[in-house]
């Protein structure tokens, strides 16, 4: 209603008209509240509840100050109709008033949220609620003392039966009213739970206010449980919710007698114990929930474009395979001409240009189309209830889009083409989003052939014949180019930030051409020889030689770390083969890591987990890469054997620009300490991060500022006659 009121629009008396109507029911409503509680407390002795107080507090926090009046009319009128004086009444108010002014102004000034969902909100909330009443303490002691002509006793007695009635009101009643939210509940065994927690607490009460005066503050603790159940359930206002039935009961319990000054203690100290600690409960789940949540989308959002990414796109495509209702086609993009950014301004400008055109084609695309960025410069689209006709006119939308875009980099402008493959899905005949995406980037592939800047459209003509092209395409040149040597090894060392004064030289293998190499880069022939299964003559090749310098280096110090696709990990006789290295070249298994890729491959690693387990057994380390960048890794970490996990190296790009960086660094890091993994910090291309990183409990760092890659063999020399401390370079 007050948000309404807010907005309406027509002239200044009917403005006024309606902010009157709202300040008086809002009176009427505190009114009602202060009348009905006062009425029901019949005790002197115990500190009272007055639910308007926090009521007030709540409505003009959420809707502004300027409702203030409806505060001094309830306070005023309600308390004329309990003490028969105007005066008392009008000195009530406008200490309520000066009272909430001054605690929403310690609001505003310590930018407290009233969702009160992080900790930092909830710890200014309490101080201010159990501050700003003190402005009243002597101001209410006066009162007593020069109108009514109490003892100074008295007075005190009274300015501290006011405070803590205040207090327990705010703390009380205001996030109930604020933070409550029926989404939360929605689950019908949410619902069902909040709802047996709060008539256990109205049972127990029952109980208690019957029980035996010795027996009555003995089962105060009985209501605890179900008080945090509340506060896990229904977050914050539940924990409020619970706080206030239990407040209820203690009323009602304490109008059976006179209470002790030390049964007022007890009980004022139990409310207010119960209170916090379920706020703090609801609030460390809330700061769970958010990070899991936040986790999970940067798990299946791309993190330069913000677009899908390509495990989500994959598991959108697992569910249109499944709806056999419905025709889907998928697009395969494919920017012409990128490379040129990379190689002219740099990758952050190659990175804020793709994110620039990834908003550009979301915003052309149709409602309903599925967009995402599979890697690289290559992007997918998945459109329903799409023809051929449809999926052409789409295609040539997005390649206009394409054609007019430009990226300006200083002087520079760049423009980029694209070549679209287009395929549609077929439930009945495709065994999962793999052979989609093959098929669609065997279209792509025709289209750049014939010409870059195309759409071509999958036709079952062209299954055998480009598949079969590809495929003895990509394997002469790689049998070639191992056969000839035109591979060699380099290696970049991984500094141990922990202790640095460790001696133990530790690298990871990188393949390189040995020559500078016109051709695609190294990158794209290792993802062409992923997707056509060829990984597995790289990887035996690399791990090799690797072994071969393991065995040839004359101190027993050295680990070395080679990556190893989930494809070769589970291809025929590749576990003898490792296992048999060591043996084979003299050395030991604890100096070879093998390296596996979360952000491509965890998905299909789960048949290779045995074998993983059965090489960790044997004393070969294992490493998890790009740790963090796909959501899959967080439910196999359990179950994976690994010794060593390396964080995503955008995590560690961003850390200094993006404060969600550090969040998500410090949360891995946490997760993987929980298993004694070790964290080893990609992408570190500026030694000032290091003392950040070493903070965070990560442990190894690696990257251009620690160590520029050079070629394995050189490694000799690098290293020196004998080993010893590596130092770090220096800023």
């Amino acid at each position: 209603m007050m948000q309404s009121s807010a907005r309406v629009s027509g002239s200044f008396p009917g403005k006024n008209a309606r902010f009157l109507g709202d300040g008086l029911l809002l009176a009427a409503l505190m009114f009602a509240a202060s009348y009905l509680s006062d009425s029901a407390q019949i005790n002197p002795d115990l500190v009272p509840l007055y639910p308007e107080s926090g009521i007030g507090l709540a409505l003009l926090w959420r809707y502004g100050a300027r409702y203030w009046p409806a505060v001094f009319v309830s306070t005023t009128v309600a308390a004329f109709f309990i003490d028969g004086s105007w005066l008392v009444g009008m000195g009530a108010g406008w200490l309520d008033v000066l009272v909430l002014l001054v605690t929403l102004a310690l609001l505003a000034r310590l930018q407290v949220q009233p969702d009160l969902g992080r900790m930092r909100d909830l710890a200014a909330f309490v101080v201010v609620v159990l501050a700003a009443p003190l402005v009243a303490f002597p101001v209410f002691a006066l009162r007593h003392t020069l109108v009514f002509g109490h003892s100074l006793r008295e007075a005190l007695a009274f300015g501290l039966h006011y405070y803590l009635a205040t207090c327990f009101s705010y703390l009380i009643v205001t996030p109930l009213i604020l933070t409550w939210n029926a989404e939360r509940l929605r689950a019908a065994w949410r619902a069902w739970l909040f709802l047996g927690a709060l008539a256990a607490i109205v049972l127990f009460g029952v109980f208690t206010v019957t029980a035996g005066y010795e027996l009555r503050d003995r089962l105060l603790f009985l209501f605890l449980p179900f008080a945090m159940v509340c506060a896990v359930v229904a977050r914050v206002a539940g924990a409020s919710a619970a706080a206030f039935l239990i407040m209820v009961v203690l009323v009602a319990a304490g109008g059976r007698g006179a209470l002790t000054l030390g049964e007022n203690i007890l009980h004022a100290v139990f409310i207010a114990t119960v209170t916090l600690t379920g706020y703090a409960l609801a609030v460390v789940f809330n700061e769970w929930e958010f990070a899991h949540a936040e986790l999970d989308l940067r798990a299946r959002r791309d993190r330069i474009t913000g677009l899908m990414n390509r495990y989500e796109f994959e598991n959108r495509l697992k569910a249109a395979l499944a709806d056999t209702r419905r025709r889907y086609a998928l697009l395969y993009l494919d920017l012409d001409q990128f490379k040129l950014v990379n190689d002219t301004c740099g990758h952050l400008a190659g990175d804020r240009m793709l994110r620039s055109l990834g908003n550009t084609l979301q915003h052309a695309l149709r409602e309903g189309a599925v967009l995402a960025r599979l890697g690289g410069d290559e992007f997918g689209c998945l459109l329903a209830d799409s023809s051929t006709e449809d999926a052409e006119a789409v295609a040539r939308t997005l390649q206009e889009t394409i054609r007019n875009f430009r990226y300006s980099v200083g002087s520079q402008t760049f423009t980029v083409g694209v070549s679209i493959g287009v395929t549609f899905l077929s439930p009945d005949e495709d065994t999962g989003p793999d052979a989609v995406l093959g098929r669609a980037d065997i279209a792509c592939y025709t289209a750049k052939e014939a010409g870059r800047n195309r759409t071509y459209v999958y036709g079952q003509r062209d299954a055998s014949m480009h598949q079969k092209l590809a495929d003895i395409h990509e394997l002469s040149q790689l049998q070639t180019a191992l056969a000839g040597g035109q591979f060699e090894l380099h290696a970049q060392r991984i500094a141990n930030i922990a202790q640095p004064d460790d001696d133990q030289p530790f690298y990871e293998v990188l393949l390189r051409y040995a020559e500078p190499n016109a051709g695609q880069a190294i990158a794209e022939m290792l993802k062409g020889a992923q997707r056509y299964g060829l990984s597995p003559i790289i990887d035996r090749w690399v791990f090799e030689r690797a072994s071969g310098f393991l065995g040839r280096y004359p101190y027993g110090a050295l680990r070395l770390t080679v990556n190893v696709t989930a494809t070769t990990l589970e291809s025929e006789g590749f576990e003898d083969f490792v296992v048999a290295l060591p043996q084979t070249h003299g050395f030991k298994p604890r100096q070879l890591c093998l390296e596996i890729t979360e952000a491509v491959e965890l998905q299909h690693l789960t048949s290779a987990i045995a074998i993983l387990g059965r090489l960790r057994d044997r004393g070969f380390e294992i490493a998890l890469d790009d740790f963090g960048a796909g959501v899959a890794s967080f439910g196999y970490l359990s179950d994976l054997p690994v010794t060593l996990v390396k964080i995503d190296g955008r995590f560690v790009r961003d850390l200094d620009q993006e404060p969600g960086a550090r969040v998500i660094i410090e949360a891995l890091v946490r997760l993987t300490a929980l298993r004694r993994i070790a964290c080893i910090a990609e992408w570190v291309e500026d030694l000032a991060v290091v003392p950040t990183l070493r903070e965070m409990g990560v442990a190894y760092a690696q990257g251009f500022a620690i160590h520029r890659p050079e070629a394995l063999e050189r490694l000799l020399v690098t290293l020196g006659s004998a080993p010893g401390p590596r130092a770090m370079p220096q800023a």
